[in-house]
């Protein structure tokens, strides 16, 4: 069973359709990331916000896969589509394994 991370993305004003291109642009390499199981994209105009429901095979592999983006300029591409940018415009949840009781 998968772990399960949320991130939630705010677009900074007027910028909510740039960070829904960026999306388009990067979430294959995300789904083609070694340990990610799936990503679903959820929008919510009214709020300004992307939110992003990734499972993994293990947080391991999504703290790595992290690593990657950040490593890859992904502070950078978002600095000016995100409100506050990546460190102030993302909030992260991870719930764990998944459990069939």
């Amino acid at each position: 069973m998968g772990e399960l991370v949320v991130l939630n993305f705010k677009a900074a004003d007027g910028k909510f359709d740039a960070l829904a291109d960026m999306f388009r642009a990067v979430l294959g390499d995300t789904r083609s990331y070694d340990g990610c199981i799936k990503v679903d994209v959820y929008e919510d105009r009214g709020s300004s916000t992307i939110t992003l429901v990734e499972e993994w095979e293990s947080l391991s592999h999504q703290r790595i896969y992290l690593g990657w983006r950040i490593e890859t300029g992904i502070q950078e591409v978002t600095k000016d589509i995100l409100e506050g940018g990546f460190d102030n415009g993302v909030t992260v949840h991870t719930w764990g394994s998944k459990k069939d009781y």
